[in-house]
C-alpha cells in the first residue's frame, strides 16, 4: 500500500509541475539535494532552425510511438491533430537561427492546444526548477533524464529569460510563505482548500485542492484531517466533497483519511494497454518483464464480452495489456481505543476531478464502504508502473516533453482518460452533488 501510494504521489507531482506549475510531492527517505556543478549554459546562438525542426518532429514522433492514448486527443478535445501539427510547423519554419526563445513559446502554445490531455506538455522552467530542487525521483531513469547535462544546460538558460525569472521569483516567494506553517498566508490557503464540519450524524470534509507540498506543510494538513476523522468516527455518514479538485499530493487523502479505512483492506484491479516505444522501454528499464505482479496479455485477448464499451480500434497501436491486482491494506492502521468507522462514506464528484483526486474517486468506486454521487470525473489516474509519467529530452536543445504512457481501461471498457469514473448516483442538471447526497442520506432515515 505504502509503495503504491508513494509512486502515485511522485507521479502526480510530475504531472502538476509541468501542467499547472505546482510543486512536487515528497517521497520516501531524506531529500536528495541537487548537486551544484558548473555547466555550460545553453547558447541560443548555436541553435539553428534545422535543429528546431528536428526537435519539433521529435515531439510528435515521441507521442505517436509512446503515448497509448495519443490518438484519442481528437475525440477528447475536438481538435485536428494533423492541422495543429502543420500550423505550428509553419511557425517553426519561419524562425531564424538562434530564435530559441521563440521556439520555446511555440512549444508552449502547442501544449496549450493539446489541452494537456494524457498529461502531454513541455515542461517549463517553473516545473523543472521545483522538481529538481526537491530532489525526489520516481525512478532512476527519470533522475538521469532530468539531471543530464543537456537538460540542465537548457533550463539554466530559460531561467535567465525575463518572463520566467519573474515567475520563478513569485513562485519561490509563494513557496516560502506556504512553508511557514505558522504564517497567516499558509493557514488561509489551508482553510480555503480544506473545510471541515459536522451536522448531526453527518461529518463533512471538503477537499478543494490536494496541492500541498513540502514535508512540513503536507504533514500539518494530513494531521488536521486525521484529527477530524478520529473525532468523528461515531458519525453515521461521512461526506468527502472533492468537486472541483484537480489533484495534487495523493498523500493528503491516502494518509489524512486513513482513520476511516482503519482495520480494512481493499482490493482493486487495474487494466492498462501500453506501447513499447523506445522512450517507454528506456524509462521503464525492464518493465513489464521484471514485474512479477503484472499479468501480460495480447491486445487480441480483449473483447466486448468482458468490456462492453471497448473501442478496439483505439487500441490498434498498442503492444499489449497489463493487468494488476492491488490490495490497499489499512489493517495496520489503529485508531484510539481500536475504534473503527462503521458508517457510510459518500464521495462527491464532478468533471473537474482528475489525477490524484481521480484516484480517490476510483478508490471509492471500488469499495463497498463508499458511494459516489455527482457527475463523471476527468480521469487521468492510475498506478501501473514507475515512472507513471514519462519525460523525454529533445535531442538538440534538451527541452523536456512529458506524457502519460498508459491507456487505462474502465470496467465497462471505456478509456479512463476519456470517461473518467462514473458515480454510483448520477445527478441531474438542476441539482448539486451535495444536495443529492443529503437527499439520499435522508431516504435512509
Amino acid at each position: 500500500m505504502v509503495k503504491r501510494l508513494c509512486a502515485l504521489a511522485l507521479a502526480t507531482a510530475v504531472i502538476l509541475l509541468a501542467c499547472v506549475q505546482t510543486g512536487p510531492a515528497p517521497g520516501e527517505g531524506a531529500p536528495e539535494k541537487p548537486q551544484k556543478q558548473e555547466l555550460e549554459v545553453f547558447d541560443p546562438a548555436t541553435y539553428t532552425r534545422e535543429m528546431m525542426q528536428e526537435d519539433y518532429d521529435f515531439f510528435w514522433t515521441t507521442l505517436e510511438e509512446n503515448c497509448a492514448t495519443f490518438d484519442l486527443i481528437e475525440q477528447a478535445k475536438r481538435i485536428n491533430l494533423e492541422q495543429i501539427k502543420q500550423e505550428y510547423q509553419q511557425m517553426i519554419f519561419s524562425l531564424g537561427d538562434g530564435d530559441a526563445e521563440q521556439f520555446v513559446q511555440i512549444m508552449e502554445m502547442v501544449s496549450s492546444r493539446l489541452g494537456r490531455f494524457a498529461h502531454i506538455c513541455v515542461i517549463d522552467p517553473r516545473g523543472y526548477h521545483e522538481y529538481t530542487n526537491v530532489g525526489y525521483w520516481e525512478s532512476e531513469t527519470a533522475k538521469e533524464v532530468f539531471q543530464s547535462e543537456k537538460v540542465q544546460s537548457f533550463y539554466h538558460w530559460t531561467e535567465t529569460l525575463p518572463r520566467y525569472r519573474k515567475q520563478l521569483e513569485s513562485m519561490e516567494e509563494a513557496t516560502r510563505l506556504q512553508e511557514d506553517e505558522a504564517g497567516e498566508q499558509s493557514n488561509a490557503v489551508m482553510d480555503a482548500n480544506i473545510q471541515l464540519s459536522r451536522d448531526g450524524e453527518i461529518a463533512i470534509v471538503r477537499l478543494k485542492s490536494l496541492g500541498f507540498y513540502g514535508e512540513g506543510v503536507s504533514q500539518v494538513v494530513i494531521e488536521k484531517l486525521r484529527t477530524f476523522c478520529r473525532e468523528n468516527l461515531d458519525a453515521q455518514h461521512f461526506i468527502i466533497d472533492i468537486t472541483g479538485n484537480p489533484g495534487g499530493n495523493s498523500r493528503i487523502w491516502s494518509e489524512g483519511l486513513d482513520p476511516l479505512w482503519a482495520g480494512k483492506a481493499f482490493s482493486s484491479e487495474e487494466v492498462a494497454a501500453y506501447k513499447l516505444g523506445s522512450v517507454n522501454v528506456q524509462m521503464w528499464d525492464g518493465w513489464p518483464e521484471n514485474d512479477p505482479d503484472v499479468e501480460l496479455r495480447p491486445i487480441s485477448d480483449l473483447s466486448t464480452m468482458d468490456y462492453p464499451k471497448l473501442d478496439m480500434q483505439s487500441l490498434e497501436g498498442c503492444d499489449g495489456v497489463a493487468i494488476r491486482t492491488d490490495v490497499d491494506d489499512y489493517t495496520h492502521v489503529e485508531n484510539p481505543d481500536g475504534q473503527e468507522f462503521e458508517g457510510r462514506v459518500w464521495i462527491l464528484t464532478d468533471r473537474r476531478v482528475a489525477s490524484s483526486s481521480e484516484m480517490l474517486a476510483r478508490f471509492g468506486k471500488e469499495s463497498d464502504l463508499c458511494t459516489l454521487v455527482g457527475t463523471q470525473t476527468g480521469g487521468m489516474g492510475g498506478t501501473m508502473a514507475q515512472p507513471m509519467v514519462m519525460a523525454a529530452a529533445m535531442p538538440n536543445c534538451g527541452m523536456l516533453i512529458q506524457y502519460a504512457p498508459f491507456y487505462f481501461i474502465n470496467e465497462d471498457g471505456t478509456c479512463n482518460d476519456i470517461e473518467g469514473t462514473h458515480p454510483d448516483i448520477e445527478i441531474g442538471p438542476d441539482e448539486t452533488p451535495m444536495e443529492r447526497c443529503l437527499q439520499e442520506i435522508a431516504k435512509l432515515g
